[in-house]
């Protein structure tokens, strides 16, 4: 059955326009420039990606050096007080 539908598919003449090497070397350009967009696309997000978690990472480091420094009312540790009803 698959075998006589690709015999009909190969007898029509829109196949034979496929046969041409021009239209083969339209479609392998259109397929390089995908890949090179593609490509430049992912580099660019790889890019973006690291230089964010870079500036984070240098943010939480500053953010670790002052973080005692604005608790001066509260104490570490507080007393609980229980409370007898």
């Amino acid at each position: 059955m698959g075998v006589l539908l690709l015999l009909l598919l190969l007898q029509i003449p829109a196949a034979e326009a496929l046969m041409e090497p021009e239209l083969c070397y339209v479609l392998d350009a259109i397929l390089f420039l995908y890949g090179i967009v593609l490509t430049a696309l992912y580099c660019r997000l790889k890019f973006l990606v690291y230089r964010a978690s870079q500036h984070g990472a240098t943010k939480e480091k500053e953010e670790a050096v002052y973080t005692g420094l604005h608790s001066e009312g509260q104490e570490t540790y507080e007393t609980l007080e229980i409370k007898s009803s």
